[in-house]
This record gives structure tokens, C-alpha cells and sequence, in this order.
């Protein structure tokens, strides 16, 4: 029962943070969403600090999977579609980390290295994915232009939601995601070759909302 309660904890934490902010949320809060007295709440987890380390300790984990290089040198557009369904799922999943990145960056130095860690290494793989699809033939991009192609992508899938926010522009998390989904479809298709870019459209079509 101990570690279902801690399990319970998480998963409401999670989900308040992800909808009001961390900063909006108090133990109090967790608490009542997991129906347990602040009491119980501080015997797992003494400060609302240890909340959200445990939590990133968990996107860890999850990154990791995602972050994992694609297997052998061939790789077609559809494994592209699926390392980028597995990303957006991570993203949504634990996305008030991305939307309260200065201010918890400023609470929690861990929050800081650990998505400058994922960061980096999300710009990689997009950098490996572009490399590997020109070597079979679907894109074309330089090596001089993979490295900046790469960062692109990553911006796009980690801050063009963020964008839209502060552009007015109001939208459910899974309508952000399909917008971020598309948009980085469309940022492919112009060094695609003539098959490829008639699969990234079909792809892309499904995002249009």
C-alpha cells in the first residue's frame, strides 16, 4: 500500500501540475485529489521539491526510451512518424516542465540540467534521423546543413507550442501536439525527394486542424 499511495501521489501531481503549473499547486492540493491528509501526503514526500524530483526522475527514464538511436542504417519516413509520436507523447506527458521552464528552472537547478541534457540530445537524434534518411535515399540534406536542420526540429517540438501561446493562439494540449506533429513534417518536406515528400504531405494531413 506505501507504494501505491506514492504512485497515486505522482500520477495527481502530474496531472494538477500539467494543467494548473507547478507553481499554482499546493500539497494541499495533491492531497485532496488523492482523497489522503496532508499528513499522509508528507510521509511519502516531505516537500512538494521531492514531488517534482521524483517526477523528473521518471521523465528520465521515459526520455531515455525515447532519446534511443534508431536500430541499423536503413530507416524509412514511417520509423521518422513513430520516434516523433513517441516524443509528442513524452512532451504532452509531462509538459508543465517545458511550460514552466524559467520559473522552475529558477526553484530547481536539477529541472535545468536535466532538459538541457534531453535538449541536446533530442537535437542529436533528429541530427542521426536527417543523416540516416539522406543515406537511404529520402531527403536530401548536406552534412554542413544536418547539425542546423536538426536544432530546427527540436525547437519545433519543444517550443512552438509555447509560441502559439504567446501568440494568442489557443489550443488543447493534443490539438498543440498535432500542431507541432504537422509542423515538423512540413520543415521536412522541402529536402525530401519527389516519393518521399507525397508520403510526408499524407502524413502531414492528419495534423491540420
Amino acid at each position: 500500500m506505501k507504494g501505491d499511495t506514492r504512485n497515486r501521489i505522482l500520477v495527481a501531481s502530474l496531472l494538477l501540475f500539467n494543467e494548473h503549473g507547478e507553481p499554482n499547486t499546493r500539497t494541499n492540493d495533491i492531497a485532496d485529489e488523492v482523497d489522503i491528509s496532508p499528513g499522509n501526503l508528507h510521509y511519502h514526500f516531505r516537500r512538494k521539491e521531492h514531488i517534482v524530483h521524483a517526477l523528473l526522475d521518471e521523465f528520465r527514464v521515459d526520455a531515455r526510451r525515447v532519446l534511443e538511436p534508431p536500430a541499423g542504417d536503413r530507416i524509412s519516413i514511417d520509423d521518422f512518424w513513430l520516434f516523433l509520436h513517441l516524443l509528442l507523447e513524452l512532451t504532452a506527458a509531462y509538459r508543465f516542465l517545458f511550460r514552466d521552464l524559467e520559473s522552475l528552472a529558477g526553484t530547481y537547478a536539477r529541472i535545468d540540467r536535466t532538459l538541457g541534457h534531453f535538449a541536446r540530445g533530442l537535437e542529436s537524434v533528429f541530427e542521426l534521423y536527417l543523416r540516416l534518411l539522406t543515406t537511404g535515399g529520402q531527403l536530401t540534406v548536406g552534412d554542413a546543413d544536418a547539425p542546423a536542420i536538426g536544432r530546427n526540429l527540436a525547437v519545433i517540438a519543444l517550443f512552438s507550442a509555447r509560441f502559439d501561446e504567446l501568440t494568442g493562439l489557443s489550443v488543447s494540449p493534443d490539438d498543440a501536439a498535432l500542431r507541432v506533429a504537422g509542423s515538423i513534417l512540413k520543415a521536412l518536406k522541402p529536402f525530401s525527394v519527389a516519393s518521399a515528400a507525397a508520403h510526408i504531405e499524407d502524413l502531414a494531413a492528419h495534423y491540420r486542424n
